[in-house]
């Protein structure tokens, strides 16, 4: 028996929220005037398995195509370069490590082509986090690298 795509969604959300909710309430939740640590997250985890509860009642109410094959090109990229991100932030700064983080993670569809436009729109979206999260947010992430002479 193939289990189908929607019922695979709803048992993945439903587990993510349910262990998101269990690590939460490690935390004090606090009060709505008072939020503590673990009520964001509670809140999510909450609504992240409200949504695999009803992907699963659709699945069951309608029925969905079954999971025929994986492509496990992107399964592996995607979380594997989001690791990488993270640990080469630091030592790339932010805008480099946007870049290679969407061209890397883009490569892994069958649908990408090596162009002057998917470099071009990964740096623009590369100089947009930039401007965002460290100019105007101002979040201590290095623009520069540490290996870039220049990176003081």
């Amino acid at each position: 028996m193939k289990v189908s795509q929607d019922v695979a969604l709803g048992l993945f959300f439903a587990a993510i929220g349910i262990a998101a909710g269990a690590i939460s309430l490690g935390y004090p939740i606090g009060s709505p005037s008072r939020m503590g640590p673990g009520f964001f997250p509670l809140i999510i985890s909450v609504l992240l398995t409200t949504t695999g509860a009803a992907t699963l009642l659709r699945a069951r109410r309608d029925g969905s195509p079954p999971i025929e094959a994986v492509n496990w090109r992107p399964v592996v990229v995607v979380p594997l370069m989001i690791v990488i991100f993270g640990l080469a932030i630091e030592r790339l700064g932010l805008p480099l490590s946007v870049f290679m983080l969407v061209v890397c993670t883009a490569a892994a569809s069958a649908m990408f082509e090596v162009s002057w436009k998917a470099a071009a729109g990964a740096a623009v979206f590369s100089v947009v986090c930039a401007l965002l999260f460290v100019k105007l947010l101002g979040l201590p992430i290095p623009l520069a690298g540490s290996w870039l002479p220049f990176s003081g």
